[in-house]
């Protein structure tokens, strides 16, 4: 069963996403940290490529987020277990304005 190493994640980002640029042997990564609530500690995600790109033009610390992605190893963390989500696809909650949100529930009366 070595094809269920799948996961959906939830939450707010804890901190701005730390983006590195690639090199000839390296791809574009950027680091992140999803808190999912008070019950589990705050996760590192890594996105690669494109969507790190991505992330880094469009979070920020408080962004709610989905994250569907897969469990790997990242080497260069020094901590005792380097367990971090590897992202495959992250959707963002859109932001509303203070007027957009009373239109919205101003319509749905």
């Amino acid at each position: 069963m070595r094809n269920l190493n799948s996961l959906i994640l939830e939450g707010n980002l804890a901190s701005d996403p730390l983006y590195t640029p690639g090199t000839s042997t390296t791809t574009d990564a950027a680091r992140l940290l999803i808190d999912a609530g008070t019950d589990v500690p705050a996760m590192p995600v890594i996105a690669y490529g494109r969507l790190a790109v991505t992330v880094r033009e469009h979070l920020r610390t408080g962004s709610t987020i989905r994250i569907v992605g897969r469990l790997g190893i990242d080497s260069s963390l020094d901590a005792m277990t380097p367990v971090v989500i590897i992202a495959e696809h992250i959707e963002i909650k859109p932001v509303r304005s203070a007027e957009a949100r009373a239109y919205a529930e101003e319509a749905a009366l």
